[in-house]
């Protein structure tokens, strides 16, 4: 951070963060350090600024300390309202931050703009807040590798890697038993799994080769073939999607894997996880290569997309 920005301040976390004030949810300032309010003041009386950038919803208190004549701006990256209700009716116990649709309209009561990281969120926003909304995805830089060489009668290398959130848990569990339910794969594909789902995962496991934490992403990315995402639910920008078509592999993907970055592929537009697996089935070499091809143009149309948007918003 340093080397990247011309002054830096940082405000050392006491603690572990806080238990939800309501028992069953958040409230939206429960994660946010008053320290922090107590520094920007500071700087404010030192430095007219023109714009505060706040990334998630929950630390949006920071915009109460600076002047009205800044611009405030909400990075939200992620739906955080009524996160713990959607979490439940998906059969999970909700993790990491989550509170009412109500505290989060409050929040964003507090910028000038919101930003929202994919068109389906920015269309939930702008029906709970007055601030104008608009659409950042994630922007990220095409990342070259060597692929590895594959001999004339190795199988191809089918990988996943992920943390071990429980939506990628279960995703993961799901395409476990379908790749189970057509014996046919095993023989056509082998199964890599890397990341911190390893360890949530191993005493379920029966397809994949467990890689666990790597070093570099592109010892992940170098040594698969094809690339999966067969995510079920969950909210934001998947991540793990854009990731591995910048490293310029073929990604397969469920629709929820795909929400928010447009593509023509019907590899990438599975309606379910069981679609998925069949159509893994159907991959020969001519398919591979045009869902490789698909996977390129997807993403520089993706990146050169969200290129202009920020330009537009911040030019």
């Amino acid at each position: 951070m340093e080397t990247d920005w011309d002054y830096f301040h940082y405000v050392q976390p006491e603690g572990p963060a806080a238990l939800p004030s309501y028992g069953d949810y958040f409230d939206i300032d429960d994660w946010y350090d008053p320290k922090v309010s107590t520094l920007v003041e500071g700087l404010c009386a030192q430095w007219q600024f023109d714009v505060c950038l706040v990334n998630y919803v929950w630390f949006s208190k920071v915009l109460d300390a600076v002047p009205s004549s800044v611009y405030k701006v909400i990075d939200t990256h992620d739906v955080f309202g009524d996160r713990h209700i959607v979490a439940r009716e998906a059969g999970l116990e909700p993790v990491w931050f989550y509170t009412t649709k109500e505290l989060e309209a409050y929040a964003l009561e507090r910028a000038n703009l919101v930003l929202a990281i994919q068109d389906e969120e920015q269309a939930y926003f702008e029906s709970i807040t007055q601030s104008k909304v608009e659409v950042m995805g994630f922007v990220t830089p095409r990342q070259q590798i060597t692929p590895r060489r594959k001999t004339q009668n190795e199988k191809l290398r089918v990988g996943y890697i992920g943390s071990g959130n429980p939506f990628n848990l279960i995703s993961i569990q799901s395409f476990q038993q379908s790749v189970m339910e057509k014996p046919a794969l095993c023989e056509q594909f082998d199964f890599i799994l890397a990341g911190t789902i390893c360890k949530s995962f191993k005493s379920e496991n029966q397809i994949f080769d467990i890689v666990g934490m790597v070093d570099e992403l592109d010892d992940f990315y170098r040594e698969v073939d094809i690339v999966i995402n067969p995510m079920v639910g969950g909210t934001g920008l998947k991540i793990k999607s854009l990731e591995a078509l910048s490293f310029g592999k073929p990604l397969l993907a469920t629709v929820d894997a795909m929400v928010g970055i447009a593509t023509k592929d019907e590899m990438q537009q599975c309606s379910s996880v069981a679609e998925l697996a069949a159509r893994m089935e159907a991959l020969d070499n001519e398919r591979l290569q045009t869902l490789e091809k698909n996977s390129n143009e997807t993403f520089e149309q993706y990146n050169q997309s969200n290129i202009s948007r920020f330009k537009t918003l911040f030019g």
